[in-house]
């Protein structure tokens, strides 16, 4: 096993994958800069199982965030195989999507808070527990969200929500990566005031207008059954939860919040719900042609318009014969 940065001169990719899971080797890029403060000790974890699998594996550590993209594309031109995504939502979006464009295997080591796509799926939460799901897995085919065509795992955003998590991650630098930290951080997002969108959407086809203060965009059904919605149900059969918040002042904004931290969002009068596979958003108010989206936590400048879609069977992700329970 080797541990090493990035390589500034890539040997030539191998050719097309013919071989099964258990036979190709193992890539795993952990994201130094986020996720769990054990990162380390997660580290020696999953380094003791790849090293104890007889396989061919390597361990890559982004030192900081921006070099995790091209770490990861380095890894797979090098060494096409299974790419392992060890750390929180950016970390597995960043290595989800190089290995969605290569058609690689994935494999997930969850060292996030929430970790929803792992617990959907029923991957173990113990850093050695999931390496060992990336040596001996199965190949299970799951769908993605995509926005211009860039991949999401969890959900997408923009408007209020993608504000929060862009200031939960400053406040989780500062103050430490937990769910109070979380929770304090968005109360005080929600004490400023927010400007609405006005947008037009084509949701499956059938157009809407609408001034609101977000659109939430979810791929995961865990996460919505957590928030009380019934639109756990359509992301089940394949489709998008989208959920638009109405213009609404601070009083109902932490109303809100109260009900989500419930699970009782179903019954918020402020909060438009909506399924569908495929949805299209232009503004009708003045602005830039582009605008920001949090993709998994992760911020990007998109064109507009923004098409948000379903993809079936997009990801071959490692998974576990035996699922654990989610919670």
């Amino acid at each position: 096993m080797t541990r090493q940065s990035l390589s500034l001169h890539p040997l030539p990719p191998a050719s097309p994958l013919a071989a099964g899971p258990r036979q190709l080797p193992i890539t795993v890029v952990m994201n130094a800069g986020s996720g769990r403060e054990d990162k380390s000790e997660a580290g020696a974890a999953i380094e003791k199982v790849l090293e104890a699998s007889g396989r061919d594996v390597e361990l890559l550590v982004a030192k900081r965030p921006r070099e995790l993209a091209a770490l990861v594309r380095a890894a797979a031109d090098r060494r096409p195989g299974i790419l392992a995504a060890a750390g929180g939502d950016g970390t597995l979006n960043a290595v989800a999507s190089v290995a969605y464009q290569r058609s690689l295997p994935f494999a997930v080591i969850p060292l996030g808070t929430f970790n929803y796509f792992a617990r959907e799926l029923g991957i173990p939460l113990d850093p050695a527990a999931a390496a060992q799901v990336a040596v001996d897995g199965s190949i299970r085919r799951v769908p993605i969200g995509e926005v211009n065509g860039r991949l999401f795992l969890n959900n997408a955003s923009i408007g209020l929500y993608r504000r929060l998590l862009e200031t939960r991650e400053v406040h989780k630098r500062r103050f430490g990566r937990n769910r109070f930290v979380a929770f304090v951080s968005g109360l005080v997002t929600l004490m400023r005031e927010h400007r609405p969108y006005r947008l037009a959407l084509q949701i499956d086809g059938r157009p809407l207008n609408l001034s609101t203060l977000t659109v939430f965009f979810g791929r995961n059904a865990l996460q919505m059954e957590h928030l009380g919605l019934d639109e756990a149900v359509c992301v089940a059969r394949g489709e998008l939860a989208v959920l638009a918040l109405r213009e609404v002042g601070r009083h109902d904004l932490l109303a809100l919040v109260l009900r989500g931290a419930l699970a009782r969002l179903e019954t918020a009068e402020n909060l438009r719900q909506y399924c569908a596979l495929t949805v299209q958003i232009e503004r009708l108010d003045e602005g830039t042609p582009h605008i920001r989206v949090a993709l998994d936590g992760e911020l990007v400048d998109c064109e507009l318009p923004l098409v948000v879609r379903s993809v079936p069977e997009a990801l071959q992700v490692l998974v576990p014969a035996v699922p654990e329970v989610r919670a």
